[in-house]
């Protein structure tokens, strides 16, 4: 990624998507503007539909996201095709007074779009298809054009039954292998994302509750409900570490095998061998690790300095 320091965002961030035209910036409100990929701002912040996004994903050209709006209870699932301008939705008054399917109002621009009938939980995709869970109802894999390619119910591991909360998934993970499903107590499913079939489902010895999960290839970073993170590998955990607070944003460096993490007022490096840290006076939801390159939820971009790191 070949950028200057792009123009600081009129809204508030939450995190930012690649695709191979450049990168789509989601905003806490429902915002989204696109970047190009040398870093500029293309157009205006916009917002298709006047609730917060729930979750997005990059299929092709396509932007999938959910919506939710957890005060009116209502909930879409829709495409945006990144070759076409994002457009302004409706106000969010107009909502209060559609609130019958046959006259359910759609995020602006949609090739198509759902109304959901229960809080979506995890949104995650490959290069192919999409898959997502859907609180007490399932799991579901579509193609881009939102056919079913399959479904499952909703996961269970009997061992957590009597634990509070611990069967709630926290985390998904995919690639172009495998989509799996995390719960809060250690509990993991592991489907064939092209065919929906369980290869595995096991529950983890953890030292904690999980938030997140993030994952490439078999290189994993758990975070736990204390701020502690583990980088888990090969079906073990070959580092522990604490964190200030929750993660918004974290990928995997294959050059130098380990993983760049935009904090809570923090970025960091973490390895087997190496880890740094630098403070921030915002919330960082975005790092790109190559340039050092990074985003504060003020909207205001930098760039590592590397005489900072601890």
């Amino acid at each position: 990624m070949a950028w200057g320091i792009p123009e600081q965002l009129d809204f508030t961030p939450k995190h930012i998507l690649r695709h191979n035209g450049g990168y789509v910036v989601v905003g806490v409100d429902g915002d989204l503007q696109k970047i190009s990929p040398d870093g500029k701002l293309i157009g205006e912040p916009v917002r298709p539909f006047p609730t917060p996004i729930r979750d997005a994903v990059i299929v092709g050209d396509r932007l999938i996201a959910t919506w939710l709006d957890q005060e009116l209870l209502l909930a879409r699932m829709a495409a945006l095709d990144l070759q076409n301008d994002f457009t302004e939705g409706v106000n969010r008054g107009e909502l209060r007074i559609r609130r019958t399917i046959d006259k359910s109002l759609h995020p602006s621009g949609n090739e198509w779009s759902h109304v959901l009938d229960a809080e979506p939980i995890s949104l995650q995709s490959n290069q192919n298809s999409f898959s997502f869970v859907l609180w007490r109802k399932g799991v579901y894999n579509l193609s881009v054009n939102s056919i079913e390619n399959w479904r499952a119910p909703e996961p269970s591991w009997p061992k957590l039954a009597k634990i509070p909360r611990a069967m709630e998934t926290v985390a998904t993970t995919c690639d172009g292998e495998t989509f799996e499903i995390w719960s809060k107590g250690g509990g993991v499913i592991i489907y064939e994302v092209n065919t929906g079939k369980v290869i595995e489902q096991k529950i983890l010895e953890l030292d904690g509750y999980i938030n997140q999960v993030y994952k490439t290839g078999q290189h994993y970073l758990i975070l736990y409900n204390n701020s502690h993170v583990a980088l888990y590998e090969n079906d073990k955990v070959v580092l522990n570490a604490k964190l200030s607070g929750p993660i918004s944003y974290a990928e995997w460096s294959e050059s130098e095998q380990g993983w760049h993490i935009a904090g809570w007022r923090e970025l960091l490096f973490l390895s087997t061998t190496k880890q740094n840290r630098i403070p921030l006076q915002e919330i960082a939801v975005f790092i790109d690790g190559d340039t050092g390159l990074y985003l504060c939820n003020n909207g205001h971009w930098d760039i590592i300095d590397t005489q900072e790191e601890e």
